[in-house]
């Protein structure tokens, strides 16, 4: 290194040699070593998959099924595998723990579902991995029945008059081990009935609604199935009956703390041509009720609460009103009234 005369004369130059100069200037000369950081970075593992969303195959319910997934260490430094978080029906390992650079291991996973149908669960995989310290693995699969419906619910819907039907099947791999019987109750104005078995169809039973009154019946279909495992399937089927008459509200609610009178408005209409509400009558309760046409084909039923009827100490008052008319599908409607709270009453002093 060349040093100014002027330095070597009066020691200038030794004594700025003495706080580090000298080191400075030999870091940045070329061919210096990187940074210790820099040569850890590179000497770093890093945790890869084929890829990250892996089809299991056919599964059972209840019975377990194993799959192996390759696990590769694409970095320079020694891999470590500190964990593989399970999920609900899925668990893993990595075997083994440890990879070398450029190493492989089997990710070996365990998948048992007491469900059926679509199986969709996430493994994580904990590591050393300075990039990203978890991995997940996505497990798609579809899971098998050992005995059930083809369908999980019968939902039919259908206008007054009319009659609507479903079939379902029995699916599973113990369909042909079951002896069957139905443990259900009888639900107005619905049929459930077995179907005949032809070659090469399995068990099966036919839900049919008559539509004989606006309104929804529910029900479930409960089978026993003589097995150990499942004891017994069921299905839920509702039948929807769509009548012409419209009723707003239809559970009339009354605050009966506000001072004042408590009244509530019903709006009724029928798409029915010719619509007339006939009478209204409040069969339960301390109200009072009248009605007035509104429009065509429309009437307004108005509710009253009879303050001087209602229980002092009571904090609720209930009621039912009655709505006659000619609409065809529900000439008879029936509405609960419901009050909530104590009467606020003013005590007049005697005179």
């Amino acid at each position: 290194m060349n040093v100014p005369p002027a330095l070597r004369q009066t020691g200038t130059w030794a004594i700025l040699a003495a706080f580090g100069l000298g080191a400075c200037s030999r870091a940045k000369e070329p061919g210096a070593a990187p940074a210790a950081s820099s040569a850890a970075q590179a000497a770093a593992p890093r945790l890869e998959l084929g890829r990250t969303r892996y089809e299991l195959g056919p599964m059972v319910q209840d019975e377990a099924v194993q799959r192996s997934i390759s696990v590769h260490n694409a970095g320079s430094g020694p891999l470590e595998i500190r964990g593989v978080d399970p999920s609900r029906f899925c668990s893993g390992s990595v075997d083994p723990k440890t990879i070398a650079p450029g190493g492989r291991a089997e990710l070996n996973v365990t998948c048992r579902s007491d469900l059926h149908g679509p199986l969709r669960e996430t493994l994580d995989i904990r590591s050393n991995d300075p990039r990203s310290s978890r991995l997940t693995v996505e497990l798609i699969a579809n899971v098998t029945p050992l005995l059930a419906f083809d369908t999980s619910l019968v939902n039919l819907e259908m206008p007054f008059g009319e009659e609507r039907s479903q079939e379902v099947r029995l699916v599973g791999t113990r369909v042909d081990q079951a002896r069957i019987k139905r443990r259900d109750q009888a639900v107005p104005d619905v049929d459930v009935d077995r179907l005949r078995v032809d070659a090469g169809q399995a068990p099966g039973y036919r839900i049919h609604c008559r539509g004989r009154k606006p309104g929804t019946n529910v029900g479930n279909l409960i089978l026993a199935t003589g097995l150990e495992r499942p004891q017994e399937i069921a299905i839920p089927y509702t039948c929807k009956v769509a009548g012409t008459l419209v009723v707003s509200p239809t559970n009339p609610y009354f605050n009966l703390k506000v001072s004042g009178a408590k009244v509530v408005n019903i709006d009724v209409r029928s798409s029915q041509p010719g619509f007339e509400v006939q009478a209204v009558h409040v069969t339960e309760g301390p109200f009072t009720a009248s009605f007035e046409r509104a429009d065509v084909g429309a009437f307004r039923v108005k509710v009253t609460v009879l303050e001087q009827l209602v229980d002092h100490n009571a904090s609720a008052a209930t009621g039912k009103l009655v709505i006659l008319s000619n609409d065809r599908t529900e000439p008879k409607k029936e509405l609960e009234l419901f009050g909530l709270g104590q009467v606020n009453r003013v005590e007049r002093s005697e005179q």
